[in-house]
């Protein structure tokens, strides 16, 4: 392959990298500006997460409820549209934030929030095509994904606390507005998706959107640790969520009174992140999966919450939160691995997708005192970081790194095989080429269980399409049949009578 070839390869991913990383800058600036410019405007820390929660709520719901039209439009005109049109709803605020009412400018918040869930969900999905066309290892992608998140925080959260100082908050989310334009772009430039087939839907005919978003929600029964991932991920998101949309800019601005300190905070928890990253990347081939995440999740989860609660001391908050970053720098990575290899291609727009915690985070602020609200968050999110001590078996699995699409080899050629062919299901056995017996024909209750127990979840979702098939067919044949039933026996009743007539004359 000539060196160009390999560029082009991968000039995709190095597209998809780039952008994200312009387009997190804005936003982590953004993160910084808009609840301090409504802090300052109201004074209210209810209002301030009630914004918040306008941009989170259908940022989520948008990741969630738009992956099937993810699935449908494709990934990458999703990322580029999304992109472009969060630029001009937030040049929206930019000039009509003087002019707007609360209830409009509440509005405009959540369109760019419901954009921006949307262009994030489409960009994570672009990852794994590009990882392949490169050629790139998941692990050592993910981990650098992560990264950039965390080290725009490390630019961004500063920076914006530095521009806010010197000029305005609208200032700084006119710039995000641009990182917006500029990333959409940058896709629009250099990413090329490969043949449809890499990515496209499963065979078959095309779903409904009901039917495709129900997949991804019904995926998630048959694989109880990415439901265990989620679930987790649900409370630990609420929880920081508030943490860093509500809590962190009042004890900022009730201790520090400047929004120089919104930068201070959040750089030292991103500078921990970045260092530890780093060292994660090198070491990912080497560390175990469910201890790292594990110990990961207990010093980066509750105490960065707690250190605000317990204490005033900005040198104190700054040593937690770096630390806190060093220990979660290698949760998503690995949380990122986890679902690219155990989620099929045509489920991960649907099933990679918390936004209560803002206005949670509001009202424990409001009408229980920071510091108490700060201790809640803290145990509930300590809480959550304990699901994988007591899912000890379910977790473990986090070690295991093949594809559990891949069916295992039992000694050195023996294949098994189950079956469904001809309304019915089966199971074979071979030995190299050499058959062990004649096919068994098997029970589809037993043939069910036998997939459940060995967990293949894609596998297990297409058996259950074709019982719940052939339940239907058998419904309609039965209906079919009783209408005959019905007709003959109004044509018998029918017949009776007129032999009865015939008799009477």
């Amino acid at each position: 392959m000539t060196a160009e070839a390999v560029a082009r390869r991968r000039g995709g991913l190095v597209g998809v990298l780039v952008a994200e990383a312009i387009s997190q800058v804005g936003t982590k600036m953004t993160f910084v500006a808009l609840p301090w410019l409504v802090l300052v405007e109201t004074g209210s820390p209810t209002m301030m997460g009630l914004v918040a929660a306008a941009e989170m709520v259908p940022y989520v719901a948008a990741g969630v409820l738009g992956a099937p039209w993810i699935d449908r439009l494709g990934a990458w005109r999703v990322t580029v549209d999304a992109d472009l049109l969060s630029a001009v709803a937030l040049m929206g605020i930019v000039l009509g934030y003087r002019d707007l009412g609360f209830g409009a400018l509440l509005v405009l918040v959540a369109i760019a929030g419901g954009l921006r869930g949307l262009s994030d969900r489409a960009r994570a999905v672009l990852l794994r095509p590009m990882i392949e066309l490169a050629g790139a290892e998941t692990a050592r992608v993910t981990g650098f994904y992560d990264g950039i998140g965390r080290l725009t925080t490390l630019i961004g959260a500063p920076v914006g606390g530095l521009l806010i100082a010197w000029t305005d908050p609208l200032t700084v989310m006119g710039v995000d507005a641009a990182t917006f334009a500029a990333s959409g772009l940058i896709v629009a430039a250099l990413v090329r998706m490969p043949e449809p087939a890499a990515v496209a839907e499963p065979a078959g005919a095309r779903e409904s959107y009901l039917e495709s978003l129900r997949g991804g929600f019904t995926y998630l029964k048959y694989d109880r640790l990415i439901l265990g991932v989620l679930v987790m991920l649900f409370v630990s998101n609420l929880a920081t969520q508030a943490h860093q949309v509500v809590f962190v800019p009042l004890w900022v601005s009730e201790r520090l009174g400047t929004p120089a300190g919104l930068g201070v905070v959040f750089g030292s928890f991103a500078l921990g992140a970045v260092l530890g990253n780093i060292a994660f990347t090198a070491m990912a081939k080497r560390l175990p999966r469910y201890w790292t995440l594990t110990a990961g999740y207990l010093v980066g989860g509750a105490p960065r919450m707690l250190v605000l609660a317990f204490t005033d001391s900005l040198p104190v908050v700054v040593t937690v939160l770096f630390l806190s970053g060093v220990g979660l720098a290698a949760v998503n990575p690995i949380i990122g691995a986890v679902l690219y290899q155990r989620v099929p291609v045509a489920y991960q727009a649907r099933v990679f997708g918390l936004a209560a915690g803002s206005l949670v985070g509001g009202w424990l602020a409001k009408d229980v005192g920071l510091t108490a609200g700060l201790m809640a968050c803290g145990l509930i999110l300590l809480a959550a970081t304990l699901g994988p001590v007591f899912g000890y078996r379910t977790w473990r699995q986090l070690d295991d790194t093949e594809s559990v699409f891949e069916v295992p080899v039992l000694g050195p050629s023996l294949a098994v095989t189950l079956a469904y062919t001809g309304g019915a299901w089966w199971i074979k056995a071979n030995q190299g080429r050499v058959r062990l017996g004649a096919p068994r024909q098997l029970d589809a209750g037993i043939a069910l269980g036998a997939l459940e127990a060995l967990a293949p979840a894609e596998a297990y979702l297409v058996a259950e399409r074709i019982v719940a098939g052939q339940r239907e067919e058998a419904r309609t044949e039965a209906d079919r049949l009783r209408t005959l039933i019905m007709d003959a026996t109004v044509r018998l009743n029918q017949v009776e009578e007129a032999i009865a007539g015939l008799q009477d004359q």
